[in-house]
């Protein structure tokens, strides 16, 4: 049986669409209390110039009001756990202040890579103070062997996931039903708007794509008549677009060292054909041509999405296989910070 902390303090991104948000009701659920800090209150990302100021510099006087909160709150109520989601913005003297007060574990779970050839400018105060925390929890196992290779002893690797109360197929729902051919929503990161403008010229299908970020690269796109760009979508809307979609796109963030993606977990649980570029670890969780299908390239994308299309019945056969492989599987978010709590106590 588990033994699970009794009164954590959350400190994270509070945006409610994000995985952050989602793991702090997790958490809510296991333990007796839990306290929220929410970095966007202090750090404001609709405040584009101190907020880029803040993520890329990490200056002392953008960041003072989120520490001295933290403090506050560790003087006003006894903690057992603090859990920091991608603490970017916390300082030395905050951590050892914590550190210095017995019977308080705390712990850092990086969902990105700081260690990653993708410049994103933002981990220096994190680097810094990466050995202030007693627990690290990642989920990307190149991370693993970074944070033990600096001798961080207390390092805990779990898998990506899905969140079950909003990624599923819905009821009644059937092939006939699906307006989309293909559908990709994502960021532009690697290559992907060059691989999505080759990828239109070789195949017929329209091809939707959701995100903000592409908007800017329509022109770079072209005027390509079987793409459609439109924005960010989230919630019911998000898993609306899988359920509604023949094909899902996957792409795996390269960049960032990445090996499979929470996209891989999202689309099957949506009960949706996943596509993905190939991974030998992706594979270990959906077998190629029985649980989901896999790419390396434009062509071999193309060839996959025309044959798929035109064999209806082997994609329906894939996607329901997929759909109960990620069920048995488990991953949902309420499973996965159960299984971290656990690591930790």
């Amino acid at each position: 049986m588990p033994v699970f902390p009794k009164k954590v303090l959350f400190v994270g991104d509070g945006n409610q669409n994000g995985y952050i948000y989602m793991r702090s009701q997790s958490i809510k659920s296991l333990v007796d209390s839990i306290d929220v800090i929410d970095t966007n209150r202090y750090i404001n990302p609709q405040k584009p110039l101190s907020y880029r100021l803040a993520y890329r510099f990490q200056l002392a006087p953008l960041l003072r009001n989120l520490n001295n909160t933290i403090i506050e709150k560790i003087n006003s109520k006894s903690y057992d756990l603090v859990w920091f989601e991608k603490p970017i913005f916390i300082f030395e003297k905050t951590l050892r202040y914590i550190n210095a007060k017995k019977g308080i574990n705390t712990v850092s779970l990086n969902p990105d890579n700081p260690f990653g050839p993708r410049n994103d400018g933002c981990w220096g105060l994190y680097l810094e103070n990466i050995h202030l925390y007693d627990h690290h929890i990642v989920m990307r196992r190149s991370n693993y062997r970074d944070l033990k290779r600096i001798g961080i002893k207390k390092v805990h690797f779990v898998p990506l996931c899905y969140e079950k109360s909003l990624h599923f197929k819905e009821k009644n729902f059937n092939e006939d039903q699906k307006e989309f051919d293909v559908t990709f929503i994502g960021t532009p990161y690697d290559n992907r708007i060059n691989f999505i403008g080759l990828l239109s010229k070789k195949i017929e299908a329209n091809i939707h794509v959701y995100s903000t970020e592409w908007k800017k690269f329509k022109k770079k796109l072209g005027n390509k008549r079987n793409i459609t760009i439109s924005g960010a979508i989230y919630q019911s809307n998000y898993r609306n677009a899988i359920n509604k979609s023949r094909i899902m796109l996957g792409f795996i963030t390269r960049s960032n060292v990445d090996e499979i993606s929470f996209r891989s977990f999202e689309i099957t649980a949506c009960g949706s054909f996943l596509l993905s570029e190939r991974t030998l670890f992706q594979q270990k969780f959906f077998k190629e041509n029985k649980e989901a299908a896999y790419f390396n390239g434009v062509e071999e994308c193309a060839n996959k999405i025309n044959y798929y299309l035109n064999n209806p019945l082997e994609r329906i056969a894939i996607e329901s296989a997929g759909h109960k492989r990620v069920q048995d599987l488990n991953l949902t978010n309420d499973s996965i910070m159960k299984r971290a709590l656990s690591k930790i106590f």
